[in-house]
C-alpha cells in the first residue's frame, strides 16, 4: 500500500491503532486538501538531496505532510530538515525522532509560501544503511487548475 500511495502522491503513514484516529485529523482530509507537490525520495545513511522546486500558485499557508520512514517501528530515523529558498523567501521544517505523531511515521506543519518558485533541500539522518522511501507533499486550501503528475 505504501508503494501505491507513493506513485499515486497519496501518503502511505504508519501509525498505531490506538491512534489512528488523532493522526487522521492531522492528514489533509479537511483543511488543505489539494495536493500541489509531491516527491517521493529514496534515502540512506546521511546526507542531502536537492528535490524539485516548489511553485505555489498564490501566496498562502501550505501544510507539509513528511513519512520519514517507510516501515515501523522508527528504528533508524533520526532526524531531517526540509528547506525552501528563493530571493524573496525562506524558510524549514525539521523533524527529530521525538517529534512524529504518537510513535508514527507521519509530521505534518502548515507554513506561509509566497507566489514565487522555491529551491527545495533535503538534510537527513538515518541510523543505518537501509533504503527508504520518503513522501513529501505540500497541500493547499486553494484548488489547483492542473492535476500534478503520478510518479512512476
Amino acid at each position: 500500500m505504501y508503494s501505491v500511495a507513493s506513485k499515486t502522491n497519496g501518503m502511505g503513514a504508519f501509525e498505531i491503532d490506538d491512534t489512528f484516529y488523532f493522526v487522521t485529523l492531522r492528514f489533509p482530509l479537511y483543511q488543505y486538501l489539494y495536493p500541489v507537490y509531491a516527491t517521493t525520495i529514496q534515502v540512506s545513511g546521511n546526507g542531502t538531496k536537492s528535490l524539485p522546486d516548489f511553485c505555489p500558485s498564490v501566496s498562502h499557508y501550505h501544510n507539509i505532510a513528511i513519512t520519514c520512514q517507510d516501515h515501523v517501528p522508527i528504528d533508524s530515523f533520526q532526524n531531517l530538515n526540509l528547506r525552501w529558498s528563493s530571493p524573496e523567501d525562506s524558510g524549514n521544517f525539521s523533524i527529530y525522532s521525538s517529534d512524529t505523531l504518537y510513535g508514527g511515521t507521519y509530521k505534518n506543519d502548515a507554513f506561509e509560501f509566497q507566489n514565487v518558485d522555491y529551491k527545495m533541500i533535503l538534510e537527513y539522518n538515518y541510523s543505518g544503511q537501509d533504503v527508504q522511501n520518503l513522501q513529501i507533499r505540500i497541500y493547499s486550501e486553494i484548488p489547483q487548475s492542473n492535476w500534478l503528475p503520478y510518479s512512476d
